[in-house]
C-alpha cells in the first residue's frame, strides 16, 4: 500500500460525510502535487516558512492568507462557481480582505465619508428588485465600503475616523437607495508580506482598480457580494485579485455638486447569509 492511500485510510472515519469528502480531496489532491513538484528539502523547508509568514501577518487588521487567495484568483473562482448564473446582470465578486463587520446605519441620502476627506464626491443610486419578478424589495440592506485617496482603507489609516467610508443603508418601499460615497480609488493590495514577495517574483503589479464594495442581502434573498468599478479605467483588464470584469462596471457622470452613479441590485430568491467579516467591529 502506497503512502497516499495509508493517509487516506487514516482519515475514513470522519462521520461527517462532506468534511471526510473535503479532507480526502484535499489529500490526494496535497499529495499528486507534491508528487508532480518532487520537492527538495529546502524548497519544502520554505513552503512551511512561507505560511509561518503569512501567519504572522495575519490578524485583527488584516488577513495575509485571504489576500493570498485573492492574488491567486482561488477567492473569485469560488464566487464565480457558486453564484454566476446564466442572465445575471450584475457579477459576484470577492469580499475581500477589508471588509469589517458592524458598519453604521445611515440616512437615506447621508454620506459614508467624512468631511474632512479629500476627494471628490459621487451620488449613488438605484433600485434593488426581485430579478425573477421584477418585484421592488422594500428593506434591502446595502453595506457598502471603500479605500480613501491615499489608497487606505480606514482600518490601515489612523488619521481616518472609525468607520470612515463605511456604512449601511436600507432601501424603501420602491426598492430605491440613495447615498453619497467618495469617487472610487484605484489602491495596491499590502506587499509588504509574502503575498508581496510572490507577486515581485512574478513581476505583477499590486494594483487594484478604483471600485467600491456592496453586499445587498434581504430575507428570502441570495446575499449578492459585487464591488462596482468605473467605466473606462484601464486597470479593470489587469485587476490584481481577478475580480473587475464588465458584469461590475458603472458610468460616474460628472454633475455640478457631485458625480453620479445609477445602478440597481437585483436579487435572486435563495438563503440569506452574512459573509464571515475578515476585520471585527
Amino acid at each position: 500500500m502506497d503512502l497516499t492511500q495509508r493517509v487516506l485510510n487514516a482519515y475514513e472515519r470522519i462521520e461527517n460525510q462532506r468534511l471526510k469528502s473535503l479532507v480526502l480531496l484535499l489529500i490526494k489532491h496535497l499529495h499528486a502535487c507534491v508528487n508532480e513538484m518532487s520537492l527538495t528539502d529546502q524548497e519544502f523547508e520554505f513552503a512551511w516558512d512561507f505560511m509561518k509568514r503569512m501567519a504572522a501577518k495575519t490578524g485583527p487588521e488584516r488577513n495575509e492568507f485571504l489576500l493570498l487567495a485573492d492574488v491567486l484568483g482561488v477567492s473569485q473562482l469560488n464566487e464565480s462557481l457558486n453564484h454566476d448564473k446564466p442572465g445575471q446582470p450584475v457579477g459576484f465578486a470577492i469580499v475581500g480582505p477589508f471588509f469589517r463587520d458592524d458598519a453604521p446605519f445611515r440616512q437615506r441620502g447621508a454620506a459614508d465619508v467624512s468631511d474632512d476627506t479629500l476627494g471628490a464626491r459621487v451620488r449613488i443610486s438605484g433600485r434593488v428588485y426581485d430579478f425573477d419578478t421584477k418585484v421592488p424589495i422594500e428593506g434591502a440592506i446595502l453595506d457598502t465600503w471603500q479605500a480613501a485617496p491615499n489608497g487606505l482603507y480606514e482600518n490601515q489609516d489612523g488619521n481616518q475616523p472609525d468607520y470612515n467610508l463605511r456604512g449601511r443603508y436600507k432601501s424603501d418601499t420602491n426598492g430605491t437607495f440613495d447615498l453619497i460615497a467618495l469617487m472610487p480609488t484605484a489602491y495596491p493590495v499590502p506587499t509588504d508580506g509574502p503575498v508581496g514577495e510572490l507577486l515581485r517574483a512574478a513581476k505583477r503589479p499590486p494594483d487594484r482598480p478604483a471600485h467600491i464594495h456592496f453586499i445587498v442581502s434581504a430575507p428570502g434573498y441570495e446575499t449578492l457580494v459585487t464591488q462596482i468599478f468605473v467605466k473606462g479605467d484601464k486597470q479593470i483588464t489587469d485587476d490584481v485579485v481577478f475580480t473587475a470584469n464588465e458584469k461590475m462596471v458603472g458610468e460616474f457622470k460628472k454633475a455640478t455638486e457631485h458625480f453620479l452613479l445609477s445602478y440597481d441590485f437585483p436579487l435572486r430568491s435563495g438563503i440569506s447569509t452574512t459573509p464571515k467579516a475578515p476585520i471585527p467591529s
